[in-house]
């Protein structure tokens, strides 16, 4: 059956667009972290929304050297990282002395071939500033090589997963925004979700992937609504959707990936 007014009025609300809203239109925006991993970076409007509205700025390893890249002479100081970590493998040497000697910015070795560059940024995070609870976007988290693509979903579920496993009173988690040149990917649990979805920089293309295995949805908002809809790998996924309103509404059994398009 099709979704209640009252389901979508009690539904638990959920932004993660703001971020790419220019600064000073949106007074909402949640203190952040940006992580730029080593994905080419092309959308140089969009970098300097996520950039401008993010508390924390980190480059993980070789995405220091896809922000040196993009950038000019003229701008690259004003792109200042509040540190780089990694096992730093893939960082060009002389773009690491522009940024540690120049810009005095920190960089952190690990060696640990056991977590991403990605993982390794998340932990200093947490090391640098313990207490704090920033949400993450990592921008090239889509893109480039699919198994990287994976562990960027599963680096989602991790977080998700200890979130309900840490010993604190509000068990409040990590939220991990994946961000590309093309898309804005997240996590949406189960029970009925409210996401803010503006269409002045999203959209209108979207897909709501099953990655927990068989689930149950049911939509609005969308050019085709679905009711009591099974999905799962192997059999139907709901991809290349429409939004239809600036917010929509997931009711899920089950989390799914939430991919929704960066409007041109």
């Amino acid at each position: 059956m099709p979704l209640t007014e009252e389901e979508i009025g009690s539904a638990t609300y959920i932004d993660r667009a703001s971020i790419l809203l220019p600064p000073g239109d949106n007074v909402t925006v949640k203190t952040f972290a940006l992580i730029v991993l080593n994905q080419p970076i092309t959308d140089l409007d969009m970098l300097d929304r996520v950039w401008s509205n993010a508390a924390v700025k980190i480059c993980a390893d070789g995405g220091t050297n896809r922000l040196f890249a993009a950038l000019d002479e003229s701008t690259r100081s004003k792109y200042k990282p509040d540190f780089i970590a990694g096992d730093l493998d893939s960082l060009n040497p002389d773009i690491r002395v522009y940024y540690e000697k120049e810009l005095g910015v920190p960089v952190y070795h690990s060696p640990d071939q056991d977590s991403t560059d990605f993982g390794k940024c998340l932990l200093k995070l947490g090391e640098l500033y313990p207490g704090e609870r920033f949400p993450v976007v990592a921008l090239g988290g889509t893109g480039g090589r699919v198994d990287q693509e994976f562990h960027s979903i599963h680096t989602l579920f991790v977080h998700e997963r200890e979130a309900k496993e840490e010993d604190t009173a509000d068990k409040k988690k990590r939220e991990i925004t994946l961000l590309s040149d093309d898309s804005l990917t997240f996590l949406v649990g189960p029970g009925t979700q409210k996401i803010y979805t503006p269409r002045t920089v999203l959209g209108p293309t979207c897909g709501i992937i099953p990655v927990s295995g068989p689930t149950i949805i049911s939509t609005h908002g969308f050019t085709w609504d679905i009711e009591d809809w099974p999905t799962s790998f192997g059999t139907q996924v709901s991809t290349s959707n429409a939004m239809e309103a600036d917010e929509v509404v997931i009711k899920s059994d089950q989390t799914v990936l939430f991919t929704l398009e960066i409007r041109r």
